[in-house]
């Protein structure tokens, strides 16, 4: 077996591991119905590439996005208010219309670059929140910030944990070569060894 699938393998255990016991800090805190919420920035961590710098992108961009919960709650208010709560098309779809745009607008044109203008998590935020209105759920916007924030805690722990124990087994550098991005080929096939 190859040092690359050794390692992985140890790291898969470790992080495990790692992240079950850690989870379980949910339940201690009367929140086991919302462990799901912990998958969800792990989810966002390793898609933005598991790179630490992201971080306080998608913490303060995931705050933005419940922000942005609240501004579509009073823009569809006051679109009931004037049209009717039983005109679907005013009260309900040009208010989330005109939200989703001002969000793009905002953060993708006029804040692009900026630490809160991480899409992918603005749209997290907003989601998770609606979820929390809609579904009446008992817990608000600051339980949802900090499950986001816990989470986040998980996907670090998770890569150190096991960066660590392999780093302990195999040696450091062992370790970091093994888990670096395989190269791709040039070609976008796959390569020979791997089929």
């Amino acid at each position: 077996m190859s040092d690359r699938r050794k390692i992985k393998l140890v790291q898969a255990l470790v992080g495990s591991i790692a992240l079950t016991l850690l989870m379980q800090v949910m339940g201690l805190f009367g929140y086991s119905q919302y462990i799901w919420m912990c998958f969800l920035p792990l989810l966002m961590f390793f898609a933005l590439g598991a790179d630490f710098k992201n971080i306080p992108s998608m913490i303060m961009s995931y705050a933005v996005g419940e922000l942005w919960c609240m501004v579509n709650g009073l823009v569809a208010g006051a679109f009931s208010a004037a049209f009717g709560s039983g005109n679907m098309v005013m009260s309900n779809i040009v208010p989330t219309i005109l939200v989703i745009f001002l969000i793009l607008t905002t953060h993708e044109n006029l804040l692009e670059g900026k630490p809160y203008s991480n899409i992918p998590c603005i749209f997290m935020g907003l989601a998770t929140s609606f979820f929390v209105e809609f579904l009446q759920q008992p817990i608000g916007y600051l339980h949802l910030l900090g499950f986001w924030c816990y989470g986040v805690v998980l996907a670090v722990a998770l890569v150190l944990s096991g960066m660590w124990v392999c780093s302990a087994i195999f040696g450091r550098d062992r370790t970091m070569a093994a888990l670096a991005p395989a190269p791709r080929p040039a070609d976008g096939s796959k390569d020979q060894k791997a089929r």
